[in-house]
């Protein structure tokens, strides 16, 4: 017979999600059991940029420990550079300058893994889960192979949280996915050379495929470069090829020499760039939590701020309850984060798919680029919604389409008859990329009724 544990809270992958609600469980003395099919650091381009409104949720967490001895590096804004034209873009001074983080993700998730170890509370164990489990129609908990076991194992608790990553295997019992892929990032890491500014984050938009780059430590810059469409890259001479040909022209200066030698290293790794609305529905017991429920488009790097947001939200509504074995209390937090938890990530899903489509549109992108260019609120407040330091959708909706109006008008100035036509097009182009973002992130009455109208 397999060996049984209770626990209050179980969890099914030990991620920046995962841990982090471990973690906040955990120091908050529920007892709590985390499982990952690998404990050791991993080497992935994914999660390596955290925002400031990211950085200040692990502070309201107590976990801003999760930060220390990282070599990290401190994010104060971006440079935008569009044809060669560059605009610095700080974020806005809130109480102090804000800053985010730029590191590598597996020390990151290595430091989450060391707190845990060392909360008496948390068992932290490397093992593959095999199967959710039921009693009745509520989850009880799950069964896992512990590594170099023969034997399997099965872990109760009264919540079951399934966070086991991008490509989950059990967010189809607890949701109804619709994973759309997009694109994806090669990821090159530049070494010994100098950003043209430095603790600074750098979106480089033109005639070729965007790419973003921002430090991870005093020595490595990571660049993540856009490959649209289905086809994953395939790293081969062809791929370094390319990357000469269509990049090379548009890396600054002073990057250029470490570019060329890092592809001629060969350093590449590619990940699928995924969206995934949130649409889970209701099963006693167990909760999704991380890019399992919600993904978004990598290039604004919000993911991890939008995954801290969820995580605080849940374990506050967790923490909140008195007795944990009340289920229908527990169960009535769960419904209570899927209907509220997207006031703390709407707006960084709608911008993160909105900038993707913006910068892949010319007369959009230029009208972006002269957008923020006047400085002010102009780029102040875009700055604090990309940050994820406000989270006023309607501030958002302003200026996606101010962004619109401000190119329409450019055009118009010229009176010219393709200048007429081209206003038109961008002006609907504006409609049809925020729509279906607005429409995916439970919109109210009002503005569902405004969504049909002009759609």
């Amino acid at each position: 017979m397999n060996k049984i544990a209770k626990y209050d809270v179980c969890i099914l992958g030990a991620g920046v999600a995962g841990a982090a609600i471990a973690a906040y469980l955990g120091k908050n003395n529920l007892k709590v059991a985390i499982v990952d099919r690998f404990l050791g650091e991993r080497d992935t381009i994914v999660g390596e940029l955290l925002q400031p409104g990211g950085v200040r949720l692990l502070s309201e967490m107590g976990l801003s420990c999760f930060l220390d001895d990282l070599d990290a590096q401190k994010v104060y804004g971006y440079n935008v550079i569009n044809d060669g034209k560059s605009c610095l873009v700080p974020y806005p001074d809130v109480n102090g300058k804000l800053h985010g983080f730029g590191f590598r993700n597996g020390k990151f998730v290595m430091n989450m893994r060391k707190y845990l170890r060392d909360l008496p509370n948390v068992d932290l164990i490397e093992g593959k889960v095999t199967s959710l489990n039921f009693d009745d129609s509520r989850i009880s908990g799950f069964t896992f192979l512990p590594k170099g076991g023969e034997k399997s194992q099965t872990i109760e608790a009264h919540l079951t949280v399934v966070s086991d990553g991008p490509s989950s295997k059990f967010r189809n019992k607890l949701s109804n996915p619709e994973v759309e892929i997009n694109g994806h990032f090669l990821g090159i890491i530049l070494e010994d050379c100098a950003l043209p500014y430095e603790n600074h984050g750098h979106l480089v938009m033109g005639d070729h495929p965007p790419f973003v780059m921002y430090p991870i430590n005093r020595k490595e810059i990571r660049v993540l470069i856009d490959f649209p469409g289905t086809t994953v890259p395939r790293i081969n001479e062809e791929l370094k090829n390319e990357l000469r040909e269509n990049f090379y022209d548009a890396m600054p200066s002073s990057l250029k020499d470490a570019f060329i030698s890092a592809v001629e290293k060969g350093r590449l790794k590619v990940m699928p760039n995924h969206r995934l609305p949130a649409k889970p529905f209701k099963v006693g017991g167990a909760v999704l939590l991380g890019d399992s429920l919600n993904m978004r488009h990598p290039l604004t790097g919000g993911g991890m701020t939008a995954a801290f947001s969820d995580v605080k939200f849940l374990g506050d509504k967790i923490l909140s309850i008195k007795d944990i074995t009340d289920t229908v209390i527990l169960d009535g937090h769960i419904r209570a984060f899927y209907i509220d938890r997207h006031r703390g990530s709407q707006t960084i899903n709608i911008l993160a798919d909105a900038l993707y489509k913006v910068v892949l549109n010319k007369d959009l992108r230029d009208a972006f680029f002269d957008y923020i260019e006047q400085g002010g609120r102009y780029a102040g407040e875009p700055m604090a919604l990309l940050g994820g330091i406000s989270k006023d959708k309607s501030m958002l909706i302003k200026h996606f389409f101010a962004v619109a109006n401000h190119g329409t008008r450019k055009k118009l100035i010229r009176a010219e008859i393709m200048s007429i036509g081209s206003s038109v097009t961008m002006l609907r182009d504006a409609v049809k990329i925020i729509t279906p973002l607005l429409k995916s992130e439970h919109p109210d009455k009002a503005t569902k009724f405004v969504l049909n109208t002009i759609s």
